[in-house]
């Protein structure tokens, strides 16, 4: 168990030495969002509601990956969950459509996040029996901690290390790095909920 007090990240010289200290580079990062922004940007009011969203989940994960795969970030699938991982320093990057990045309230994820990112992104044991802690006091499953690539439709974006609570949504985050606030970005708005983590889309294949 740590004892932690959440932090917010908005210095661009704090920011540039918690990255390095992750490993990881803000270019890499906005630009992996952007493949998310791109994929949001493909979907029409033909196709089908959630497609917008889908697309951002899928080409904000294909991003994570074609932009930070480096060093000692290699691909990472685990449990129906997507993203990069990083075993030198136990820690994972996956993505995530947020209503808002980089405002004054935790970013909550668009869509329900699945069985396997509670198991994966560090769930709060004593929350999940019913038990209110401190916001200071945090129990990660594992030796990894998860963080999140969080994207909204106006383009702004963060990396955040959020606890996922019973029922698939962010409890809170011990820590929120400010990448980008997507002010130049107009937004992008047919339907943004992706699929749930915890399982993949179905192909059935049956005989004529």
């Amino acid at each position: 168990m740590e004892s932690l007090h959440p932090t917010t990240i908005t210095d661009p010289i704090a920011r540039e030495v918690r990255l390095a200290e992750l490993e990881l580079e803000l270019d890499r990062l906005i630009a992996a969002g952007h493949h998310a922004l791109a994929g949001r940007a493909s979907a029409s009011p033909l196709h089908p509601a959630n497609t917008a969203g889908f697309l951002s989940y899928a080409d904000g994960v294909k991003g994570l990956r074609a932009e930070n795969m480096e060093g000692n970030w290699r691909f990472f699938r685990q449990e129906g969950v997507e993203g990069i991982c990083n075993d030198n320093l136990k820690l994972r990057v996956l993505f995530a459509n947020v209503f808002e990045a980089c405002g004054e309230r935790d970013p909550q994820a668009r869509s329900r996040k699945g069985a396997g990112s509670e198991r994966v992104a560090g769930g709060d044991l004593f929350e999940k029996a019913g038990i209110d802690l401190p916001d200071s006091v945090v129990k990660f499953r594992g030796d990894y901690k998860t963080y999140y690539l969080m994207v909204d439709q106006n383009g702004a974006m963060e990396l955040s290390l959020p606890i996922v609570k019973a029922g698939g949504h962010f409890l809170r985050c011990i820590e929120r790095i400010f990448l980008i606030d997507g002010s130049d970005l107009d937004e992008v708005e047919f339907g943004v909920d992706e699929p749930a983590d915890d399982s993949d889309l179905d192909f059935v294949v049956t005989r004529k």
